[in-house]
């Protein structure tokens, strides 16, 4: 009885894990619209219908701290992209050529901290990500899945030239009618705490929208 019963609380902790969450779009509460200092913001609404960015060379980290770290295995993500980029497809990520029309980031717990003379010469947008981590605790890396402009890129992974805290992977490509939709699931899972969403024109100078529909974390 004893082993039957601890089965089914292993079972039922072990579906409690796996459930997915769903990120909320359709209000700013408990989300962090941030700029950065040198690059002009984007326009963001929050509706039933998502989450909108308005990019007019612009960028900017829009940021969702979990309540707890979630140890996550895959991601869903659903949207739309009105207009698209001023770059050369197969240039993307290059210097001056570095923009995405969405990024979806997730901000990884670990070890690392920034010590007080780091706290006082770190870029804002470092100092917002170590902030995340929870009391106690570290940052080991923002790890992106990209939205790229080109389907010969897809499975296209870096560490990001300009940081070492950042890591990106090219998982989606927006069909003819600007709709991406994709589901990928991680070769290691992670324990996130905080979902980074990022979508850039400051590079191309470019001008569009993107409207996020959906987004899904998916446990172990």
């Amino acid at each position: 009885m004893k082993i039957l019963l601890a089965f089914v609380l292993s079972g039922a902790a072990t579906a409690l894990a796996q459930a997915p969450l769903l990120v909320p779009l359709h209000e700013q509460k408990g989300w962090q619209v941030l700029q950065y200092s040198n690059l002009p913001p984007h326009r963001v609404n929050f509706s039933p219908a998502g989450l909108q960015m308005t990019v007019e060379a612009s960028a900017m980290p829009v940021i969702y701290p979990l309540r707890s770290p979630m140890r996550v295995a895959a991601v869903r993500v659903q949207g739309r992209v009105d207009g698209s980029l001023r770059l050369p497809a197969l240039r993307q990520g290059e210097p001056k050529f570095d923009d995405y029309v969405f990024r979806l980031g997730l901000v990884a717990s670990g070890e690392r901290k920034l010590n007080f003379v780091q706290r006082q010469v770190a870029p804002s947008w470092v100092r917002t990500l170590f902030a995340l981590a929870p009391e106690g605790s570290g940052i080991s890396r923002i790890q992106f899945f990209n939205v790229g402009a080109d389907s010969a890129a897809i499975g296209r992974e870096r560490q990001h030239p300009l940081s070492e805290l950042i890591f990106e992977r090219v998982v989606a490509v927006p069909r003819p009618d600007g709709r991406f939709d994709f589901e990928h699931r991680l070769a290691l899972p992670l324990d996130a705490v905080a979902v980074w969403l990022s979508s850039d024109g400051d590079d191309s100078g470019s001008s569009y929208a993107v409207q996020v529909e959906r987004i899904e974390l998916i446990g172990r």
